[in-house]
This record gives structure tokens, sequence and C-alpha cells, in this order.
């Protein structure tokens, strides 16, 4: 039992030795403040280049199978994957250091690329959008079941709230939800093992690594499309190249932003989504934006927002204690040395 806490107790040392050091060589560069704000827009670009790799999706999938969509995007982007990969020598197996971890963020990868294609296929932009902002929802439940952490009487009637908003969004009773509904509301579930995985690993793996096993999931993913396929069109074949770099690029984006800035602030960007989806839907999709999926995604930004900044005010508070804990156990050797002293 002693040694396992040793071994715990170690984990976590070198855990946050990494992150120290992550924040060290970077901090060295660049103020604090302005490290926070690149992380910002560095999110909101990867966003922007999430929605614009969904409105190619979206486009293709009026011509070609889901699953040949996955092949052929996860395809281009594992040439720039792989790249990288030769670049930061991240080839041997000893760099990874969390293959289960990487297995299961592979899995869900595929799964997620699947629903969530499905879903853009089937429903305008903003609505699969609007459904998924409840992700943050789920993980905030699945932490307190799994992890164990409190959430308290306010945070719960935040996720009440939250939940009501995406009632709001499909208004249940006033038709039957879609087999796209369905596949939108698969992505959260799918959204939320992704943050808890993230949570455990992201700080330790390489950034190609993570990148790799995304691609990987998705091409194990896309089986299916080798039976359904056919040869894309000479002109979409450029839609196919700049939809994969696209999204590849917002990958590597999304995880430099992660270094640069606490998770409460990153997170909120994904908001910025629907800015896009919205005039996008409208002049390229002819989709109208409806008013109770906006009125329910208010509620739901609003609940996630308020849980956010709980996060942040905890966090900055376990920092505190994180930061003045050395000089406590200092202090009180000292006194200890003094009283054998005397």
């Amino acid at each position: 039992m002693h040694s396992r806490n040793s071994d715990t107790a170690k984990t976590l040392y070198d855990d946050r030795q990494i992150r120290r050091a992550a924040a060290g060589g970077l901090a060295s560069r660049w103020d604090p403040l302005v490290l926070q704000l690149t992380g910002v827009l560095l999110a909101i670009g990867a966003n922007a280049l999430f929605a614009a790799s969904d409105t190619l999706v979206k486009l293709l999938s009026t011509r070609y199978p889901i699953f040949q969509i996955i092949a052929m995007q996860a395809s281009v982007a594992c040439i720039v994957v792989g790249f990288v990969i030769w670049r930061d020598r991240a080839y041997r197996f000893s760099a990874i250091r969390n293959p289960k971890m990487l297995i299961g963020r592979g899995f869900l990868a595929g799964v997620g690329t699947v629903s969530g294609f499905y879903a853009f296929s089937l429903l305008p932009l903003a609505d699969v959008y609007a459904i998924t902002f409840g992700s943050p929802l789920v993980v905030t439940v699945a932490a307190a079941w799994l992890l164990g952490e409190r959430t308290g009487l306010a945070r719960s009637i935040a996720i009440l709230i939250g939940f009501a908003g995406i009632l709001i969004m499909v208004q249940p009773g006033h038709g039957a939800l879609s087999l796209g509904h369905l596949a939108a509301f698969m992505n959260v579930f799918v959204g939320a093992g992704v943050v808890l995985i993230m949570r455990s690993i992201g700080s330790q793996e390489n950034r190609a690594i993570m990148v790799a096993a995304v691609m990987a999931g998705q091409l194990a993913a896309s089986l299916p499309g080798v039976f359904m396929s056919h040869a894309p069109a000479w002109s979409d074949v450029g839609l196919v190249i700049v939809s994969g770099l696209v999204m590849v690029s917002a990958q590597f984006l999304m995880i430099e932003a992660l270094r640069r800035a606490p998770a409460s602030s990153v997170a909120p960007m994904q908001y910025t989504k629907l800015v896009w989806a919205i005039p996008v839907g409208l002049f390229v999709f002819g989709d109208e934006p409806k008013l109770h999926v906006l009125a329910g995604a208010l509620v739901v930004i609003g609940s996630v927002l308020y849980l956010l900044n709980h996060q942040r005010r905890a966090e900055g508070w376990a920092r505190a204690v994180s930061v003045s804990a050395p000089d406590d156990l200092e202090t009180a050797a000292q006194q200890e040395c003094v009283k054998k002293a005397g």
C-alpha cells in the first residue's frame, strides 16, 4: 500500500514538473497575459477552421457516403501528421506514454467523426453545433460520477438549466427526433469522453501522437467505406484536399491553444462556431436559423459559462494552495528543527 501511494505521489510530482517545464518554457518568452490571449486567439482560429471543415464535409455529403468522406479526409491529414511525427522524432514506441488512453482517444475520434458527419449531412450546421454545446454539461456530470468531483447545489442547478436549454432546442413532442438529432446527441457524449481523456494525458503526450491517434481512429471508422465508395470527381478532389488540410490544422491549433491558455479560457471559444454556422447555413445551404434553436443555445451557453467560471475560481484556489504548501511545509520543518535544537 505504501509503495502504491509512493508511486502515485511520484506520478503526480512528475506530471506537475512536466506542466511547470512546459509553462516555464513558454513563459520565459511570453508575458502570461499575452500567452493566455494568444491561446484564446488560437482557439478562435481552430474553431473557425473546424467550422470550415464541417462546411466542406456537408457539401461533400451530398455526393459521397459518409465513410468515404472520412477516409478521404483522414488520408490527406495523415500525410501532414506523418511529416510532423518524423520532424519531432516521435515515431518511437517509447515516445508514447499512455497507449491505452490513446487507443481510447482514437476509438472515440472514429465514433465521433461518424456521428458528427452523419448529423451534418441531415441537419443544419447551427443545429448540430447548438446540440453539441451541451458536451461540457455531460463532462461535469461524468466527472462527479467517475472522478468523485464535488458538484454542489449551484452547479447542479446550472447543469439542469443547461439540459433544459437542450430540450428547448429539440422541442420534444413537437415532432419526432430524426436520426440526425440522435447522431448529434451521440457526439455530445463522445465529446465528453474525449475531454475526460485529454484531462488525463493532454500534458504528457506529444501533440503529433495525439493527432495521429485521431487520424487512426478515423481511418478505422471509415473501413465500411471500402465497400460503398466510388472514385471522386476531379472537381471534388480539391475540396477533399482542402478539407483534410483544414481539419488537421484545426487539431494542431487547438492543442497549441491549450498549451498557452487554461481550458476554462479555451473552451468557451467553441461557441464562435455558431457565428460562422448561421451565415454559412443561410447563404450556402439555405438553412434559415430557427428561433427556438438559438434560444436554447443561449441557455446552454450561459449554463456552461457559469460552470467554466466556477471551475476557473476553483483552479485559482488550488494553485494558491499548491504555491503556499511548500512554504508551509518548510516552515513546519524549521520549527521542528528549532524544537529539537532547544
